[in-house]
């Protein structure tokens, strides 16, 4: 009887277990990569093949997600803030839910400005809908589960944000 029992469980035991998490771990890691790389040389408009449909479309256009990058640009450059580095730790379990993969990459972007340096840590969410090919991002960090849930009603009740933290912060002596 038992055996009966593990043989009708073991395929929706698979079917989560199919996930290559370490393989799919390299590529979501390397596309987070690749946008923070096309952000930080200001290819904004490249970029946009990184961010998820629902944010492009909460922005209104494209065009104005592009002013919307570009403004933060500016802001910082007007506050004397540079970005030096973004690092990212390994993503969360990897998730599938209705037709996607899921999960949460933390993140941590260093700054430097006229009085020290600034580590921000925050989190972005990652979608793919075609298997793990290629990889939608949403910057988390404003966030919370209540609110990200109510823009992707898709998102598995298995995700979840990494608390948030505050920045650190090393001012110059």
């Amino acid at each position: 009887m038992f055996v009966l029992a593990a043989v009708l469980f073991m395929p929706g035991l698979m079917a989560q277990d199919d996930i290559n998490q370490f393989e799919l771990s390299k590529v979501v890691s390397a596309s987070a990569r690749e946008m923070t790389a096309l952000l930080s040389t200001g290819k904004n408009h490249e970029c946009l093949q990184y961010i998820h449909p629902a944010r492009l479309q909460a922005a209104g256009s494209d065009e104005n997600m592009i002013k919307k990058l570009n403004a933060q640009n500016e802001k910082l450059l007007a506050e004397g803030a540079v970005i030096k580095a973004t690092y990212y730790e390994q993503p969360s379990k990897i998730v599938r839910n209705n037709g996607e993969l899921q999960c949460t990459i933390p993140q941590h972007t260093e700054l430097t400005t006229a009085k020290g340096r600034v580590i921000t840590h925050t989190a972005l969410l990652a979608i793919s809908k075609d298997n793990g090919k290629s990889w939608k991002f949403v910057d988390a960090s404003n966030f919370d589960m209540a609110s990200l849930r109510k823009l992707y009603p898709n998102l598995s009740p298995r995700i979840t944000l990494p608390p948030k933290q505050k920045p650190s912060v090393f001012n110059k002596e």
